[in-house]
């Protein structure tokens, strides 16, 4: 159990590049980033490690500011995040749909994906999600930490046939 504790709340490092004036190669940052706990120990926790509000980015700009990092992961209308989740053990978060594309791989442990028509599917480590705004659940049925990575980039809202709009509906932190 000590190992899926740690998991939960350890961070995570971070190497960045960028380029110097004369247009070489460097190191921006070497860092280790300590993850966001919005829903206490024994919930789900965060770390952005970069979120650009438009896409092509500039690479010549900063990476995400250290405040972006003590927030919920949203990705920007025009943007893109990157981050990890780590969901702890027996613990569920509910349904919700991000206006988003979502690329996603699980590092650790197993993670079942439940849609709102019903479906499920475990998705298990080394294996990858590419999830289209759906409104979905996170559900970690076993005794150890899931670990999820995810580039996240701005997408259009979902129009149906009828004409009606699917709008985000994200999960806010405790008091909000």
């Amino acid at each position: 159990m000590s190992s899926t504790i740690s998991l939960l709340s350890s961070g995570a490092r971070v190497v960045v590049t960028t380029h110097a004036a004369d247009g070489t190669s460097i190191f921006h940052s070497d860092q280790v980033l300590e993850p966001f706990s919005p829903f206490g120990p024994s919930g789900s926790s965060f770390t952005i490690f970069d979120a650009r509000p438009s896409v092509p980015v500039d690479n010549l700009a900063a990476p995400a500011a250290a405040d972006l990092r003590k927030t919920l992961p949203r990705v920007p209308a025009t943007g893109v995040n990157f981050c990890i989740t780590n969901i702890a053990p027996r613990y569920s978060v509910p349904m919700h749909r991000t206006l988003s594309l979502d690329y996603a791989i699980v590092l650790a442990g197993e993670i079942v994906l439940a849609l709102d028509g019903g479906d499920e599917k475990t998705v298990r480590a080394g294996e990858f999600i590419v999830q289209q705004g759906v409104n979905h659940a996170w559900h970690n049925r076993t005794d150890d930490v899931c670990r999820i990575a995810f580039v996240g980039v701005g997408s259009e809202k979902i129009r149906l046939a009828s004409g009606e709009e699917l709008g985000e509906t994200v999960i806010k932190g405790p008091g909000k």
